[in-house]
Formats: structure tokens, C-alpha cells, sequence
């Protein structure tokens, strides 16, 4: 009995670390640890973070609520936008966010 023991155990070992290698490399040679989903780890939007703008009103477009300040640049609001306050060379301040190409805006206030 004594004798089966120490190949038995060899056995295991030579066929679990070659099972472990096997697993644990990637493309390339490379070690890839295995990545357990954090079942307790809360979803967490990405945190938008505004730009200000400020300048002066060059053109107003009320139909496609846009803002084109001198600067030549170009701020998009939401559908429902009210610029019957505004008109054009009125300084103001632009809160908004880039998305892709567009200038995505929340709110406007003159200064």
C-alpha cells in the first residue's frame, strides 16, 4: 500500500498542473487569470461630466433647438426648448456634454 502512495500522489499532481497551465494560458503565451463577476458589486452609471460655455449669441434656430454662439460652435437642446427670453448678441452661459460630434445641451442662462 505504502508503495501506490508516493506515484499515486505524482500522478495527481503532474495532472492537475498540466490541466492548470492548460487552462490558465492565453493567445500569445500569456498568463490570463480567471475574472469572477462581482455578484455583490452595485451598477454604477458613468458619471457625465458637464462643460461650460460662454460666449455670445450669434444665431438662434427655435424649429431645431440650436444655439450657434460667435465661437461658431453649434449646441443641440432637447425638443422642448424655450428661447422666446433670448436673442441674438445676448451673452450667456452654456451648461452641456459632448456625444460623438453633437454638443448636447441642458440648459442656457445670459450672463
Amino acid at each position: 500500500m505504502r508503495k501506490l502512495v508516493l506515484p499515486l500522489l505524482l500522478v495527481a499532481a503532474l495532472g492537475a498542473s498540466s490541466g492548470a497551465m492548460a487552462a490558465g494560458y492565453g493567445g500569445g503565451g500569456t498568463m490570463v487569470a480567471p475574472v469572477a463577476p462581482a455578484a455583490h458589486a452595485p451598477v454604477v452609471a458613468a458619471p457625465m461630466h458637464f462643460r461650460t460655455a460662454r460666449g455670445t449669441i450669434k444665431l438662434i434656430d427655435a424649429k431645431a433647438c440650436l444655439v450657434t454662439l460667435t465661437s461658431r460652435n453649434v449646441y443641440q437642446f432637447g425638443p422642448r426648448c424655450d428661447f422666446s427670453k433670448l436673442k441674438a448678441g445676448e451673452r450667456v452661459w452654456i451648461k452641456w456634454a459632448p456625444k460623438g460630434k453633437i454638443r448636447d445641451a441642458m440648459s442656457i442662462a445670459s450672463r
